[in-house]
């Protein structure tokens, strides 16, 4: 029987961002991982804008969590060699005179997300006739690169096992849990929508969403900075972009689709007017609970069973943060803050 202090599921950027902080703690942990390609956290775009959505607002808690998820890839990239984190402005293109004007009265309330009020446009090659605003401390975060580093790091540490968790397989005792022939302190479930839609968080309400996703390629645009207007294109370098995303709320394990390709395409087609080659088309699913925030703590009646759930479209920015208070909570640094606890939408 291998012992461990905790038994995490799910290497996803929740998953990785806690069996990291665990690690630094000199925790023994198991990583459990199906390794499914198709996950949302593998085939995310990692984009980090510091002001979205109509509203044009900074995501929840960022002035805090954002230098810290910083500091956090900073760290794995210095200790693995690779790059990580991609750097670079996100060029934010108006929708029409209301949104400019709309910016122009709040652009002293997000001033330190401006990078630039006047960015230069090539109207050439986009659609900017409306104007648009520079925002800084953007760029993007190459997921699949960096779960690949954590489970090095794991795998280094013999802290990882690929397969598929069964339930069935476990055992909930008073002291330990116990999956196969693993005995643990603890579990922690960081299984994504697979977590919110099955088993012990299915009372917990969500309204996770799919996103649809293409890979392009267009080699006349500057691949200097991120274009972004109702969707966006991320440069990847030698003329490659990705490009999304979709919501979608129902037939959300239904993989790709024409018609999301069609309303990807368009978007494409709103920003840029440069022809483009469709290279590849993905999908996965966000894990959203209603109030649009992380979620952590332990089942109500089950004092061995934890879970980190719920990260949406910002887990790039607020993973590191949450992991890293949620491992004081259970290694007992510190208490849990109401506002992340599980309990409050349980």
């Amino acid at each position: 029987m291998t012992k461990v202090d905790f038994l995490i599921v799910g290497q996803g950027l929740a998953g990785s961002a806690l069996a990291m902080a665990m690690l630094r703690r000199g925790k023994k942990i198991l990583m459990v991982d199906r390794a499914d390609p198709n996950a949302a956290s593998r085939v995310a775009a990692g984009l980090v804008t510091a002001l979205a959505g109509k509203g044009m607002n900074p995501a929840w808690r960022q002035a805090e969590y954002l230098p810290e998820a910083m500091a956090y890839y900073a760290a794995l990239e210095e200790c693995s060699g690779k790059k990580l984190f991609h750097a670079m402005p996100v060029l934010r293109l108006f929708a029409d005179k209301k949104e400019r004007e709309k910016f122009g009265r709040k652009q002293e309330e997000v001033s330190e997300w401006v990078g630039s009020a006047e960015p230069s446009i090539d109207l050439s090659m986009l659609y900017g006739e409306e104007g648009g605003f520079e925002m800084a401390r953007g760029g993007r975060l190459d997921t699949k690169a960096y779960l690949g580093v954590v489970r090095d790091l794991l795998e280094a540490e013999g802290s990882y096992l690929q397969a598929d968790f069964d339930p069935a397989d476990l055992e909930l005792r008073e002291d330990s849990v116990v999956w196969k022939d693993v005995e643990a302190e603890r579990l922690i479930l960081c299984q994504g929508y697979w977590g919110l839609d099955a088993g012990w968080l299915s009372q917990v309400q969500h309204r996770s969403a799919k996103g649809q996703m293409l890979t392009v390629r267009s080699e006349e645009l500057a691949s200097d900075r991120i274009i972004n207007r109702n969707g966006w294109m991320v440069p990847l370098g030698d003329g490659l972009w990705r490009t999304g995303a979709t919501y979608e709320w129902d037939e959300l394990l239904s993989g790709v689709s024409a018609e999301g390709r069609a309303e990807l395409e368009q978007k494409i087609r709103s920003l840029v007017k440069v022809d483009f080659e469709v290279l590849e088309h993905e999908a996965g699913v966000r894990p959203i609970v209603n109030r649009s925030q992380p979620i952590i703590g332990m089942h109500p009646e089950l004092e061995r069973l934890g879970f980190f759930n719920g990260l949406g479209s910002k887990g790039v920015i607020t993973a590191p943060s949450v992991a890293e208070h949620f491992a004081g909570f259970l290694c007992g640094e510190n208490e849990l803050d109401p506002e992340l606890d599980l309990n409050r939408v349980w």
